[in-house]
């Protein structure tokens, strides 16, 4: 009879269906099934017979490996993370150039065997924590898709009607999105006037209606030629113009729906007190920390966040410090566009350090973004600080103000 091994490692490709392989202290492949995504197919019972302790790992945290990742917490497993990165590295090291699920999990379970300490744990997240992370994905996949949505409209109105795509900002305003719902071309415009167009567009809600018929009116008069294809272009142009206006819709409706599940997240009001952030980069940036103790310094947060450079030295060849490439890019987007708002704002220590740091740098190229990250690094120690203590931001006065304040209290 075969004895049970003490300890095995399980790598798991992660899919529309999982490959499991399980092998020994030894590299030797002990188990490996294909399953299904659901429930009652993921023998997590079955590969836990195989020895006195698993490890799991697998390749993705997210999307298809939610249930996994719900089944295994359920049995009481703790899986570890590959990233997609160390993976490649890893996976060159095997001989082949093929690829199969098959072979993926091998080289997942053999990473977790060799390389265990690269290797990130997965932990649970609250539910508000994986409320936050779906609802910004939707949101900002929607966003995304509005601003390809924009330029395939603009690009097709400059096609028949230059004058009116250059005389408008479609991503800042709603009313001209209003007016391409029912006019695009300049005969149709002219023959409307600026005074039947003002109630028109009136009568669907826009404001400054007066403006933007009048702004119509001026484009049309400046071009009476039709171009060829204008009928099917102006046809196409209305019904962007229509999905564009229910995607604004549609994306207030979900920044409410954030503000709303913010508003019960214990930690915002401390995120919320510090200069430069509002309600949506808040919501980002918890729902990319998680848990705080998962950085136990504030130097960890910033290498996550992409604020800390990373050495490059070689031999006598030393100081050397460049940018990182593996750090989580919503992080590094939440400290960078809160600390660049708070740089703009009065009286505060991050403007002055911004201009102290821009001033220092001799080449105009580049300067602002590098003062930002200075101001930025020195922020995500204090926001660490604060989330860490549970303490609200403290504004710091202008030294002038604070003697003033000091004069008349004495």
């Amino acid at each position: 009879m075969t004895q049970r091994p003490p300890q095995v490692w399980a790598g798991i490709d992660v899919g529309s269906h999982h490959w499991i392989t399980v092998v020994d202290a030894d590299g030797d492949p002990l188990w490996n099934r294909k399953v299904i995504n659901s429930e009652p197919d993921i023998l997590t019972g079955e590969v836990m017979d195989t020895a006195d302790h698993v490890t799991w790992a697998l390749d993705l945290v997210d999307g298809p490996a939610a249930l996994l990742l719900g089944t295994l917490a359920n049995h009481g497993q703790s899986p570890r993370y590959v990233t997609g990165s160390k993976f490649a590295a890893f996976k060159k090291s095997f001989s082949g150039q093929g690829k199969s699920d098959l072979k993926d999990s091998y080289v997942i379970a053999e990473f977790a065997r060799c390389l265990r300490r690269q290797t990130v744990p997965v932990p649970v997240p609250p539910k508000i924590t994986k409320e936050l992370t779906l609802i910004l994905a939707h949101r900002n996949s929607l966003s995304a898709e509005r601003t390809r949505t924009i330029n395939r409209m603009r690009a097709l109105l400059t096609s028949i009607f230059p004058e009116l795509e250059r005389s408008f900002d479609f991503a800042r305003s709603d009313g001209p999105l209003v007016l391409l719902s029912g006019y695009q071309t300049p005969a149709a415009i002219r023959r409307m006037g600026e005074s039947r167009l003002t109630a028109w567009l009136a009568k669907r809600g826009v404001r400054k209606a007066a403006t933007v018929a009048e702004k119509a009116v001026t484009a049309a008069k400046a071009q009476e030629s039709a171009t060829s294809g204008e009928d099917l272009a102006a046809e196409l142009v209305a019904e962007l113009a229509q999905k564009i206006t229910q995607m604004n819709v549609r994306l207030k409706e979900l920044e409410a729906k954030i503000k709303e599940i913010l508003s019960q997240h214990p930690q915002a009001p401390i995120v919320l007190s510090m200069p430069g952030f509002g309600e949506l980069l808040a919501a980002e940036l918890l729902a990319a920390i998680g848990d705080i103790s998962r950085f136990p310094s504030a130097g960890r947060l910033a290498v996550a966040s992409g604020m800390a450079p990373v050495s490059r030295d070689s031999g006598s060849n030393t100081g050397n410090r460049q940018r990182p490439t593996q750090y989580s890019r919503p992080l590094q987007r939440a400290f960078f566009l809160s600390s660049q708002s708070a740089c703009l704002t009065a009286e505060t220590w991050e403007k002055e350090m911004y201009l102290r740091k821009y001033q220092g740098y001799t080449h105009d190229r580049g300067r602002h973004k590098k003062a930002v990250i200075a101001v930025a690094r020195q922020r995500v120690s204090i926001l660490w600080a604060m989330l860490r203590d549970g303490r609200l931001y403290e504004r710091e006065y202008n030294p002038r103000e604070k003697a003033a304040r000091e004069a008349q209290t004495a």
